[in-house]
């Protein structure tokens, strides 16, 4: 049994109608992978887990997350309460 004309072209447009429209949603979690991958880079090279701040004093580590909350609150354009 072999495949006539009309029933190629029912293949390709099977695939037209149904497997392309894929392409741009695997391309959309692919994307959002790399920008989980890029978060986490930027957490995993933050000052807390840098190793120099476990070595030091509970009111230094306090003030440096402080520091760094404010930082990201003003990135994200939020404003923290006092």
């Amino acid at each position: 049994m072999s495949l006539t004309t009309d029933d190629l072209q029912d293949i390709r447009t099977i695939i037209k109608d149904e497997i392309n429209p894929l392409r741009g949603d695997i391309e959309a979690l692919s994307n959002d992978i790399k920008e989980i991958y890029e978060m986490i880079s930027e957490l995993q090279s933050s000052t807390i887990t840098d190793k120099s701040f476990k070595k030091k004093s509970l009111e230094d580590k306090l003030l440096t997350v402080n520091a760094e909350l404010l930082a990201m609150a003003k990135q994200a354009g939020i404003t923290l309460p006092r």
